[in-house]
Order: C-alpha cells, then sequence, then structure tokens
C-alpha cells in the first residue's frame, strides 16, 4: 500500500507539472494577444479584433492537442492504481494477460437458435441460386483470455454452443479457434490494444478458408499465394493503438500500443478494386489497390492502422484479379475482421464481392439485400465470416440478409 500511494504522489506532480506548463503557457499567449487587441482597440483599430479572435483560436487548438497527450498520462494513474474496468459509452477491460477486451454476457440456447436460423436462411437462399455455402465461425478475442472475477466472460460457452448448434443445423462452417489455437506458438493471434486480430491471423485465416473451400468444394488454389516466404513481411514497432486502447489510454495496459505487420506479396499482383456505392475506382498492383496505404500514418488517436488492409468497413466493396480472369466468383457477407482475409482471398478468385450487412450510421450507402444480390452476380460460393456470436437484436443487424 505505501508503494502505491509513493506512485500516485509521483503521478499527481507529474499531472500539476504538465497541466501548470501546458495551460500556462497559453495563459501568457493569451495576456500577449490581448493587450495588443487593447493597443489597437486605443489607437482605433477596429481590424485587431479579427486578428485577436483567429489568434487565440490558434492557441485553443494547440491547448487542445494536449488532449491526447493528456488520455495517456490518465492511463499511466489508472494501471498505477490497479484499475481493470473502464466503462464509458463501452466498456473496456483489461483481462488477466493485461490485453484489452470486452465483458461477454451468456446467450441461452433461444438467442443462439435464432442466430443460427438466420444463416441457415442465406444458406438455403445461395444453394437454390447454384453457389456453394460456407460460414466462417470466428471466437472473438476474449474466447482466449480471461476477465477479472467480477466481469462476465461467457464468450467460451456462447461460442462452443454456437458450433453445436451449425453442426445440429446442418450448416457447412469452417472453425477458426482451431486454427488460431494452432497457430498460438508462432504469432500473435490478437493485437493487445484492439478486439480485431492481426493480420498474420488473418492471413492463416484465410489459408484455412481455402483448405476447407477444397476439401468441400473441390475448390483449387494456388499455393505460391499460401506461402508466407512468398510475401515480403515488414514489422512496424509500437505503430497500432486499436479501438479500446484509443478508449484508455496508451499505458492503460503496459503492453502499451501494438506492432503492426505488412505483408504484401512478392509476385506480380495485378488488380482493381470498385466501391460502386461510392463510384470508386482504383487499378494497380496489390498494395495500389486493396490496400490503403495513408492508414499507415503512425497517429495513435486519428489513424486506424488495422483499416490499411480493405480500407475499413463499406456497404460494397469487390476486388478483381485480373491474372485470374476465369477464376471463381466468391461473394462474402463479413464483418471488419475479414479486413484482413479478403485481400489475400482476392489473390485466390477473379472477382470477390464483399457486403458488409451490420446498421451503422456512417455507411454510405443502402444496406443491399442478399438474396437480390446474389441473383445479380451469380457467384460460385458464399461465404459469411462474422467474428463471435452476439444476440440477435444486439448485432447491428448484421444477421438481417434480406
Amino acid at each position: 500500500m505505501l508503494l502505491i500511494n509513493k506512485n500516485i504522489l509521483v503521478f499527481l506532480f507529474f499531472v500539476v507539472f504538465i497541466i501548470a506548463g501546458i495551460w500556462g503557457h497559453c495563459f501568457e499567449q493569451l495576456k500577449s494577444k490581448t493587450i495588443d487587441l487593447a493597443a489597437g482597440i486605443k489607437h482605433g483599430n477596429i481590424s485587431k479584433f479579427l486578428d485577436y479572435k483567429n489568434d487565440v483560436d490558434d492557441i485553443s487548438n494547440k491547448a487542445l492537442s494536449y488532449h491526447n497527450e493528456m488520455i495517456d498520462v490518465n492511463s499511466i494513474k489508472d494501471n498505477l492504481l490497479g484499475t481493470r474496468v473502464v466503462k464509458d459509452d463501452t466498456t473496456v477491460v483489461k483481462a488477466d494477460s493485461d490485453s484489452l477486451i470486452d465483458s461477454v454476457k451468456k446467450l441461452d440456447s433461444g438467442e443462439i437458435k435464432k442466430v443460427v436460423s438466420a444463416i441457415d436462411e442465406i444458406k438455403t437462399v445461395s444453394e437454390s441460386n447454384g453457389a456453394s455455402f460456407l460460414y466462417c465461425a470466428v471466437p472473438g478475442k476474449e474466447y482466449y483470455q480471461k476477465s477479472p472475477l467480477n466481469i462476465d466472460n461467457y464468450s467460451i460457452d456462447n461460442y462452443n454452443s454456437f458450433i453445436t448448434e451449425l453442426d445440429n443445423s446442418k450448416i457447412p462452417y469452417v472453425d477458426f479457434s482451431k486454427v488460431l489455437t494452432e497457430n498460438e506458438s508462432k504469432f500473435k493471434t490478437y493485437y493487445n490494444s484492439d478486439h480485431h486480430w492481426t493480420v498474420r491471423s488473418g492471413f492463416a485465416a484465410n489459408n484455412a478458408l481455402l483448405k476447407e473451400l477444397n476439401s468441400r468444394y473441390k475448390f483449387n488454389y494456388s499455393n505460391q499465394c499460401t506461402d508466407i516466404n512468398n510475401y515480403d513481411v515488414t514489422n512496424y514497432p509500437n505503430w497500432f493503438l486499436g479501438s479500446k486502447g484509443k478508449k484508455v489510454g496508451t499505458f492503460f495496459s503496459w503492453n502499451g500500443a501494438d506492432d503492426f505487420e505488412l505483408i504484401t506479396p512478392k509476385f506480380k499482383t495485378d488488380m482493381t478494386e470498385e466501391q460502386p456505392i461510392k463510384n470508386q475506382i482504383r487499378n494497380g498492383e496489390f498494395k495500389d489497390t486493396v490496400l490503403y496505404m495513408e492508414n499507415m500514418e503512425k497517429d495513435y488517436y486519428k489513424s486506424n492502422t488495422y483499416a490499411t488492409y480493405s480500407g475499413g468497413d463499406f456497404r460494397l466493396q469487390i476486388m478483381y484479379n485480373n491474372l485470374n480472369p476465369k477464376g471463381k466468383k466468391i461473394l462474402m457477407i463479413r464483418d471488419s475482421f475479414s479486413c484482413v482475409v479478403a485481400p489475400f482471398l482476392s489473390l485466390q478468385t477473379s472477382e470477390l464481392h464483399i457486403c458488409d450487412m451490420r446498421d451503422f450510421e456512417y455507411y454510405v450507402g443502402d444496406k443491399l439485400n442478399a438474396e437480390e444480390y446474389i441473383k445479380q452476380i451469380a457467384p460460385d460460393y458464399v461465404i459469411v465470416l462474422y467474428s463471435g456470436v452476439s444476440n440477435f437484436e444486439e448485432s447491428h443487424g448484421k444477421y438481417d440478409f434480406f
């Protein structure tokens, strides 16, 4: 207890020192500008007032730029106090491993059956239109983490019940929990400061997906594109602060910011990426089309580095592989976990249509009707890739396929 008290005293002194420095500096600048304004008005120079307003805005904006630094300072305080849970608009939990996760409530069998029933509907529609169907079951990060005793974490129970119900309903699926478990000793599967899996996990998940398609439906794929040795892998240390880290500050966990790997093909690629709703088309190599390199800027609180792959979330995105025009056409209905899967999958197809059914206000365009879109494009395969399993009513509409 004495050690904690010493730490808190040091922290409080540090905070007071920073605030005094920031606001003292700003006050001195404002004081100087105010004296200039008074002198200008005294001599009839009214235009000085507009200059003064602009100066105040500039000084205030500079002061606000310290907002992110103060979040980080507060995160150190929380860490020293041993804070494990922060509740704001969302809840962030520090797992026993020091990784940041959600709380997960237990779903009853009726809720899980309702979710599986919706998946069964899209399977039936796919098959009735000549497309083979596969569900990609992705465990949430909490599946691998231990929460504080006072925090619900039913991720394992929910996921296992979900898999059992998929079996009972005879829905073709691939269970990524096994894939991730097999690779845990080789690379980090999830980011510490974010809920998403890493780019390396996305690469491994794509390979497992291709093997499952081949096993079930004789889908032929290129081994060149599944071999990590045929890719350039560049690691960017302490580069990415995920959505949970942004909520609680970089040092809420001593893991700090995450490393980020950029994985790009060494072999020749020729791609086209289209966002029809936005009338946007990009042509070029893998890195110029299905990657959005502007997101690689290192800025913990403004950049979303994870969105380097696929560019983030869109209503509809199409990736064309111009080197494989006679390849298969796939429709992928997905959440954000597929951002680091879709670019690698696109190397094995002629067309990869990526559809997001979730309800978010920031999305451009109306939600697609999956049945109508399947009839329109006649895909060879329909894949649904969702992370975790959530209550049907609280899933942001992602199971509302029609």
